[in-house]
């Protein structure tokens, strides 16, 4: 479950922090209010594609903080994904404070987020979307694969 979000300087959005509780929460407003925005950076957060012109006139930089709290075996797990995008082009993901890769960051994040649009019955035609499924279903345990995938990103970032 979601359960905060921060975002700076994207869109019209100087700065706000969002506190979720359980249960439906529905974003309403006028015309211009920044609904889409909000939506926007949960998407940013997530792994979705970045644009700069959503950094704010003024601003060198746009940061979007999800915190997720998730039950486990071991009882509520806490995942904070970030996303920093920079004027220049450059984007930064980071998972739990640990640099990882946009790919990594969209991986953690389908499983935490499920944004819903028009067209969006088209995720199910995704591989990894249905490999996904199909582990839920199996109850197949990937920690280890994410483990080690996350090991290896962050060995690749400490090289570059």
């Amino acid at each position: 479950m979601l359960v905060e979000l921060s975002i700076e300087n994207l869109g019209i959005i100087e700065s706000s922090r969002l506190t979720f509780d359980s249960g439906f929460t529905a974003f309403t407003g006028e015309t211009g209010a920044g609904k889409t925005m909000l939506v926007e950076a949960i998407g940013l957060v997530v792994g979705q594609r970045a644009d700069v012109s959503v950094i704010r006139d003024g601003a060198e930089e746009a940061r979007v903080e999800a915190r997720f709290v998730t039950s486990g075996p071991d009882g509520d797990v806490e995942t904070i994904l970030c996303r920093v995008l920079h004027r220049e082009g450059r984007s930064r993901a980071y998972i739990n404070d640990r640099m990882a890769t946009v790919a990594t960051l969209a991986e953690v994040g389908q499983s935490l987020v499920d944004i819903h649009g028009q067209h969006a019955h088209q995720r199910l035609m995704s591989a990894s979307v249905q490999r996904d499924s199909l582990d839920a279903f199996g109850k197949v345990d990937t920690s280890a694969l994410r483990e080690a995938r996350e090991a290896v990103t962050q060995i690749d970032a400490n090289l570059a």
